[in-house]
């Protein structure tokens, strides 16, 4: 049986603290957005604690897959000792300035009673030598060899104020500035609520997580919701544009190579931390014909706009013309290449 840390007295605790090495399982059961997150916190413990041996119990082991800070621990061994990890300090995120990834980090501290050194924000994930050598999945769906976008234009079925209601505009506006030379490509859960888009390459119901991740891996950046994409885009130190709205915090989520649309500060609603509802927590105040008037001020353009940045300020490099595979590339009723998303 591991450790029942609730049943030690204090000398007890005070001892099991000042170990150098322990055996200690992390448990986090809730989105792959906020489990990616958690790895920032675990990462920070394995530097400041080398001698720790630590594995993790979750939803999606597929975001620790490759990475060298686990080792395999049985649950059952008497001198493991087992965590539930939480963020209960986004209660005070709107007024205390804490990233999301120090919540985690501050739990561990405080379960563990220890002090773990801060390294930085950035989430982990480790992608090995074989995968990057892979052809990626766009390559084999639709032959396309060119720069691409990822875009989660939907949400999960319990939250509607997630989504935002004319990703088809934006991406029109995008596919107007890439002409051709840089595609989108739509993902998506096949369980969540995802509107298929027209001018996009379709994967929804395509990747499972490790997918999604080779996929971001490959890709210029993502466009999307405060949801897995943006955490993933944090991880790569990748261009991202997330679709805030005023949901949420500002400084709870942000990564520095991130272009966030937010209106807070903009709403009496949203001043200065986020309304946090949707789903359980309530419905939006500002709702008009389904959409929360946060969403409503944020204009097509604004996200188009977003993407350019990365390109007129240098981070990434415009193909001079569209890179297909030979034989993919769309031919017009006469046998002539075309653009495919070029309008008529």
């Amino acid at each position: 049986m591991p450790i029942k840390i609730e049943k030690l007295d204090a000398f007890q605790l005070d001892f099991l603290r000042k170990k150098k090495s322990r055996k200690i399982i992390l448990r986090q059961f809730q989105s792959p957005g906020d489990i990616l997150t958690m790895t920032r916190a675990l990462g920070d413990l394995k530097e400041t604690y080398p001698d720790y041996q630590i594995d993790v119990r979750t939803s999606c082991p597929e975001i620790f897959e490759n990475n060298p800070r686990l080792t395999k621990l049985d649950e059952n061994d008497p001198n493991v000792e087992i965590y539930d990890v939480r963020y209960d300090e986004i209660n005070q995120s709107g007024w205390s300035g804490d990233h999301f990834t120090d919540a985690f980090r501050h739990d561990l501290e405080k379960q563990l009673g220890v002090k773990i050194k801060k390294t930085g924000i950035r989430p982990e994930l480790w992608i090995s030598n074989d995968e990057k050598s892979w052809f990626n999945q766009v390559h084999c769906e639709f032959g396309w060899d060119g720069p691409f976008w990822i875009l989660n234009a939907g949400r999960k079925p319990d939250n509607e104020l997630k989504q935002y209601h004319r990703y088809q505009e934006a991406v029109d506006l995008i596919n107007e500035y890439f002409n051709g030379r840089i595609k989108i490509v739509q993902v998506g859960h096949k369980d969540h609520i995802h509107p298929p888009l027209k001018g996009v390459l379709n994967l929804i119901g395509k990747t499972d997580t490790r997918q999604l991740i080779r996929l971001a891996y490959h890709a210029h950046g993502s466009i999307g919701p405060i949801s897995f994409q943006m955490v993933i885009g944090g991880a790569l130190e990748q261009p991202a544009i997330c679709i805030a709205g005023g949901k949420e915090g500002v400084r709870w989520h942000l990564f520095p190579n991130m272009r966030w649309l937010s209106t807070n500060g903009c709403m009496d609603c949203c001043l200065w931390d986020g309304c946090w509802l949707g789903g359980e927590k309530g419905q939006c105040k500002h709702i008009e014909d389904g959409v929360p008037k946060c969403f409503r001020l944020i204009e097509p353009q604004m996200i188009s706009d977003a993407v350019k940045l990365y390109y007129e300020g240098g981070k990434l490099k415009m193909p001079s013309k569209p890179m297909w595979s030979d034989g993919f590339e769309p031919k017009d009723k006469k046998g002539f290449n075309i653009n495919l998303f070029k309008k008529e």
